[in-house]
C-alpha cells in the first residue's frame, strides 16, 4: 500500500533512484478506524448471506457497533497524533497517508453523519429487500473510502480513495423505499412507482457526472506528474519552492483540472447541476449523508492539494476560487428561493454553504482552514437535525417532501416544529446559534487576510438565503392543514433530531471550545 518517490529533492531531476519500501513507517493503528469500518463492512456482506441474520435489526445493529468502535478508536488516537508543536512525522506508508489530527477531525464528521444513513434504515432498505445487507455494507465502505481520502498524502491514494466513495454512493443512490423486490425489468416501466424511476434517474445522473469529474481529475493529476515529476503531495510543494523549472504550463492546467473535478464532488457553481435531482431521487438518509460527507471529503483534500502541494502558485489559484466562491454563494441562494420540494432546496442551501467554505481555502491561513472544520463540523450538526425532521415528515409521491406538508406541523407536533425552527434559523446564520458563528469565523479569516469583497457579497447572500429558511417556518407556524396526518418519529430519528438541537444550542452558546480544537488539528 505504500508509494515511494523515484528521487529524493537534492537529486537533480534527471537522475532515478531505485524505488525502496520504507517498512518502519506502517503505522497499522493510525488506520485503526477504517480499518474497523471495512472489516465491519466485510462482516456485514457475508452475514447477509444467511436468512436469520439478514435482517434489518442485526445489520443496522452490527454497522452502529462497527461505527462506535471506529468512534472510540479514532477519539483514543487524537491525544498521540502528530503535530507541529510535538514535531512527530505525520507521514506513513512511504508518503502515501498522512496521520495528523486533521483527518481525525475529519474521520469523525464522516462517523457522525453515517450515523444519519444507519437510522434511516427504517424505511431504506425495507425489510423485505433482498438487498439490505449490500446498502450498509455499501454506506460503510463509503466511509472508508473518505476516511482514507483524508489521510491522502498522494494523487494515487487520492484518487483510489475518492473513486471507493463514490462508487458506492452511485448505487445507494438507487435504493428506493418503493423499489419492490429488486426484480423489476424493462417491461415493468410501468409498474414502477414515482420513487423508483427517481431514485433510478440520480442513480444514472450521478454515476455520469461523477464518472466525467473523475476523468477530469485523473487527467489533471497526469499532468501535474508529468510537470513535477512526483505524486506525493508535499514533494510537490517543496519542488514549487525549490525548483523554478516545476512551475510550468503542466502543473498550472493540472491543478485547473483537479479543481473542476473536485469542483463537481462538492456541488460548486458551475459544476453543481445534477445536485438537485440527486438529492430528490436519492433516499432521504442518502442525501442526508451525501449533504454533508461529500461535501467534507472533498474539503479535506483540496485543503491538502492547495495548503500542502500549491501554495506556491496561490496568485493563479486564488482569483478561481475567489469568483467560484462568489458564484456559488449567489447562484445556490437564489434557486433556492423557487423551490418547493424540500429536499431541493436543502440542495441548492448546501450549494451556497460549499461556496462559504471555500472562502476559508481562499484566504490560504491556518485561521482559514480552522473555520472551515468549525462550519463543517456545525454544518453537520444542522444537517442531520433538518434532514431528519424531513425524514419523518416524508411522503409518497412527487409530493411528498413538498415544503407544503409542513403547513400547521406547530399545532400538530409543536416540538418537531421547534426543532426544524432551529436548524432552520441556524442555517440561516441567525445569532446565537452555532450557525451564525460558522459563518462569522469563515468571514473574520477573510476579513483579516484582508479580502473585504468577499466577505460583503458572502454577507449578501446570507441575506438572500434568510427568505426561504423563514418559508419553512411560515408554513408550520402561519397556515393550517387539517387533513394532514400526525407525524410518526422513528426512534432513531428522534434521537437524532434531540441531539442535532442540543449541538447546535451548544455551539452557539459555546463556540471557542470547538473552535479551539479546529485550530489545534490544522497541519499546515
Amino acid at each position: 500500500m505504500g508509494f515511494c518517490h523515484s528521487r529524493p529533492l537534492q537529486e537533480p531531476l534527471g537522475r532515478f533512484m531505485e524505488i525502496v519500501i520504507n517498512f518502519d513507517d506502517m503505522s497499522w493503528a493510525a488506520i485503526g478506524p477504517e480499518l474497523i469500518i471495512m472489516l465491519t463492512a466485510f462482516f456485514i456482506l457475508l452475514a447477509g448471506l444467511k436468512k436469520e441474520m439478514d435482517t434489518l435489526p442485526f445489520l443496522s445493529g452490527v454497522s452502529l457497533v462497527g461505527i462506535g468502535a471506529a468512534l472510540l478508536f479514532t477519539l483514543s488516537l487524537w491525544g498521540g497524533a502528530p503535530t507541529v508543536e510535538n514535531g512527530g512525522n505525520p507521514s506513513m506508508f512511504s508518503g502515501a497517508l498522512i496521520h495528523d489530527r486533521f483527518s481525525l477531525a475529519f474521520n469523525l464528521i464522516f462517523l457522525l453523519m453515517s450515523l444519519f444513513a444507519v437510522f434511516g434504515s427504517a424505511r431504506y432498505p425495507q425489510e423485505s429487500h433482498e438487498n439490505k445487507a449490500e446498502y450498509f455494507t455499501l454506506l460503510l465502505m463509503a466511509v472508508a473510502g473518505m476516511m482514507f481520502l483524508a489521510k491522502s498524502g498522494n494523487l494515487i491514494t487520492v484518487f483510489m480513495s475518492l473513486e471507493l466513495f463514490s462508487i458506492a454512493l452511485y448505487i445507494l443512490c438507487g435504493f428506493s423505499a418503493k423499489h419492490g423486490t429488486g426484480k423489476e425489468g424493462p417491461h415493468s416501466k410501468t409498474e414502477l412507482t414515482w420513487e423508483t424511476q427517481a431514485s433510478q434517474e440520480s442513480t444514472v445522473k450521478y454515476l455520469l457526472t461523477g464518472a466525467f469529474s473523475s476523468a477530469i481529475l485523473v487527467y489533471g493529476m497526469a499532468l501535474i506528474y508529468a510537470g513535477s515529476g512526483t505524486t506525493e503531495l508535499r514533494m510537490i510543494g517543496q519542488l514549487l519552492t525549490e525548483n523554478p523549472y516545476t512551475k510550468n504550463t503542466l502543473v498550472y492546467i493540472g491543478m485547473g483540472l483537479m479543481f473542476c473535478g473536485l469542483a463537481f464532488k462538492i456541488s460548486l457553481v458551475p459544476f453543481h447541476s445534477w445536485t438537485p435531482d440527486v438529492y430528490q431521487g436519492a433516499p432521504t438518509p442518502i442525501t442526508g449523508f451525501m449533504s454533508v460527507a461529500t461535501k467534507a471529503a472533498a474539503f479535506a483534500v483540496i485543503a491538502r492539494i492547495f495548503f500542502t502541494a500549491l501554495p506556491e502558485l496561490e496568485k493563479a489559484w486564488m482569483p478561481i476560487l475567489f469568483g467560484t466562491s462568489v458564484l456559488t454563494m449567489l447562484v445556490g441562494n437564489t434557486a433556492a428561493i423557487f423551490q418547493d420540494d424540500l429536499k431541493r432546496m436543502l440542495a441548492y442551501s448546501g450549494v451556497a454553504h460549499a461556496g462559504y467554505l471555500l472562502i476559508g481555502v481562499v484566504t490560504n491561513t491556518q485561521e482559514g482552514m480552522a473555520s472551515i472544520l468549525f462550519y463543517l463540523s456545525v454544518y453537520l450538526f444542522m444537517n442531520i437535525g433538518a434532514f431528519a425532521v424531513v425524514f419523518i415528515m416524508e411522503g409518497e409521491g412527487r409530493e411528498g417532501n413538498s415544503i407544503n406538508r409542513f403547513k400547521g406541523l406547530a399545532k400538530r407536533n409543536p416540538l418537531l416544529a421547534a426543532a426544524m425552527s432551529l436548524f432552520m434559523v441556524s442555517l440561516a446564520g441567525f445569532p446565537p446559534t452555532a450557525g451564525f458563528f460558522g459563518k462569522l469565523f469563515v468571514f473574520y479569516a477573510a476579513v483579516k487576510k484582508g479580502y473585504i469583497l468577499i466577505t460583503i457579497l458572502a454577507v449578501v447572500a446570507s441575506i438572500i438565503s434568510v427568505y426561504f429558511y423563514l418559508r419553512v417556518i411560515v408554513m408550520m407556524y402561519f397556515h393550517e392543514d387539517e387533513s394532514a396526518p400526525q407525524p410518526v418519529i422513528p426512534k432513531g430519528m428522534g434521537l437524532l433530531v434531540t441531539v442535532s438541537c442540543v449541538m447546535v444550542v451548544a455551539i452557539g452558546l459555546f463556540p471557542s471550545f470547538l473552535m479551539e480544537l479546529a485550530r489545534g488539528a490544522i497541519p499546515f
